[in-house]
């Protein structure tokens, strides 16, 4: 066997046991998009940040209701009417305080490799782009339900306590639906985020656009006297999320439009991500 032959054989076998590696995710018989979800699993609890921003969002959220409840409550003093509805306040909280702590979880869950550059290391375990990507979405989706399922009744109960007296009637229907809404959009901000993260591979720059994107521009636009972009505001995924828990001023779409928005905010993010990761090395 001449030299020149032999170099070829060991090139290429070592071409075939690289690929073997990365079809396997290097983990044997738990390869594949179950072993970069499970690397992805271990990421994410493997850092204290994670839990300072979990912890973060039950503190943003039950202070919120509480602030709500309590103002509520002193409303009659003072002449004005403020809403008693405990299950708004809690959905109103998520909106206004406890995504943004989402948000920040979420950004670090992609931007920060990019900062440290674990990036390199991620995708030469995971090099095939689209399976990296869904295997953090596959993660921090049920996390971040999870996080809303047990938080809403924490916080629907301080919602009633601070609101008194004063609090409306809750059901038990509208308790369960009013949790699954705060889960999945919670659940949704978080996947949202994981595109806008793969496309700007910054930190600050993706709880910027995040910000923007889930609160400011909406906003903006519903108080403009355009009546076109202050419909169009209505399409946004932070108002599509709160026709999701029931708290939109108007309901363009009912609760499936919401999901199906929300649903679509989220591919298209990721498909722009997608984008950039495949056109761009980390």
């Amino acid at each position: 066997m001449t030299p020149e032959h032999d170099t070829t054989t060991t090139t290429t076998k070592a071409r075939k046991a690289r690929k073997a590696g990365w079809r396997t995710g290097g983990t044997g018989s738990r390869g594949g998009l179950t072993g970069a979800v499970a690397a992805e699993w271990t990421k994410l609890w493997g850092v204290r940040s994670t839990w300072v921003c979990l912890v973060a969002t039950a503190a943003l959220l039950i202070a919120y209701t509480v602030i709500a409840g309590v103002s509520a409550r002193s409303a009659p003093d003072s002449g004005t009417a403020l809403p008693t509805a405990p299950l708004d306040n809690v959905a109103t909280g998520a909106v206004f305080m406890g995504q943004f702590a989402v948000l920040a979880l979420a950004a670090m869950v992609i931007a920060t490799e990019y900062a440290t550059g674990g990036i390199r290391t991620t995708l030469q375990w995971v090099p095939i782009r689209h399976r990296m990507l869904l295997s953090k979405s596959l993660v921090l989706f049920p996390v971040l339900f999870v996080t809303g399922l047990l938080l809403t009744p924490l916080a629907l109960a301080a919602a009633v306590a601070s609101l008194g007296a004063a609090a409306d009637p809750v059901t038990a229907g509208a308790v369960v639906g009013r949790t699954l809404a705060v889960g999945g959009y919670l659940g949704a901000v978080g996947v949202i985020v994981i595109g806008i993260g793969t496309a700007l591979r910054s930190v600050a720059g993706t709880v910027t656009v995040g910000f923007l994107v889930l609160l400011v521009l909406p906003m903006t636009l519903q108080t403009l006297s355009v009546e076109f972009l202050a419909r169009t505001a209505d399409y946004l995924p932070g108002p599509a999320g709160m026709t999701l828990m029931g708290i939109a001023e108007s309901d363009a779409y009912g609760t499936t439009g919401a999901v199906a928005l929300l649903c679509f905010w989220a591919l298209a993010a990721n498909a722009v991500g997608y984008g950039v990761l495949r056109t761009r090395d980390a």
